[in-house]
């Protein structure tokens, strides 16, 4: 045991484009998708034990993917010892947002550190592959374009300046039920996504193809939109496969005013692009 644990903030992610294709043989679906981090955070306590533990007192079960995440990462490093993580979850679960993952790629990147002899990154991402399609992104604080299914990474680099605000309608959506009501259309999926460099450009790249099934499944979701657009998003969307629902915002007082005005939202916040 070191002599203080490391603090990490696992930083939520929204979806800005997400493009979404046929079924795979593996049962994945091939996909693009554009991720950006957000200031929005769980907070992580990581330190060397003797054997590994996971506390998160807001997740009854516990965390299955940080579990898993340290179980690879000593496996593959040869490591016989294990680490301790208390996790102070601020990231509503099924939401689209990450989470789970965020949390899963900090303990990666930051136990790795802990390591006697870390891994090389390489084989950092092939762990979070195993681990879930959003673990590999997450490995990086830039936005970064996800190919296949979430395992070919490009990082981007830094978005322009905006706020949000992330809204949940206090349900969860499951991952499998939204893919399974989606209905592919006939676009191709577009082999690149361009780093937006200002507002405009942000705002104008803004698509989820999952969004009109997680609406369908959970209707919420179209009401916090549609409050968000009445408010004055100059874009709003699903996240991911939901349930959380974003807008982006040219200033915080607007963002503020709105999250401060939502009705179907059963918990919201607002945040900015970026971990800043």
């Amino acid at each position: 045991m070191t002599a203080d644990p490391t603090i990490v903030r696992a930083c939520a992610k929204v979806n800005l484009v997400l493009r979404v294709g046929a079924k795979r043989p593996d049962g994945y679906h091939e996909l693009v998708t554009l991720i950006a981090r957000v200031s929005l955070a769980d907070v992580l306590l990581i330190d060397t034990a003797t054997q590994t533990t996971v506390t998160c007192p807001g997740l009854p079960g516990g965390d299955t993917l940080v579990t898993r995440a340290l179980e690879l990462l000593c496996e593959a490093a040869g490591y016989d010892e294990g680490f301790t993580v208390h996790i102070d979850k601020r990231i509503p679960h099924g939401a689209g947002l990450g989470g789970g993952s965020a949390d899963a790629a900090a303990v990666l990147r930051f136990a790795n550190d802990l390591l006697p002899t870390p891994l090389i990154p390489s084989e950092l991402a092939r762990i979070a592959a195993l681990i879930g399609s959003d673990v590999p992104a997450l490995l990086h604080d830039e936005a970064t374009l996800a190919r296949g299914r979430g395992e070919h990474v490009e990082v981007l680099g830094e978005l322009p300046r905006a706020y949000l605000v992330l809204a949940h309608p206090g349900q969860p959506l499951a991952t499998r039920d939204v893919y399974a009501a989606y209905r592919p259309d006939d676009r191709p999926l577009p082999r690149t996504v361009a780093l937006p460099t200002t507002l405009d450009e942000l705002v104008n790249v803004i698509e989820n193809d999952l969004a009109v099934p997680a609406e369908q499944l959970e209707p919420a979701c179209r009401a916090i939109r549609d409050e968000l657009m009445f408010a004055g998003a100059l874009a709003a969307t699903v996240s991911g496969s939901g349930s959380a629902v974003f807008g982006i915002f040219p200033t915080e007082e607007e963002a503020e005013t709105a999250s401060a005005n939502l009705v179907y939202a059963k918990w919201n916040v607002t945040s900015t692009l970026g971990i800043r």
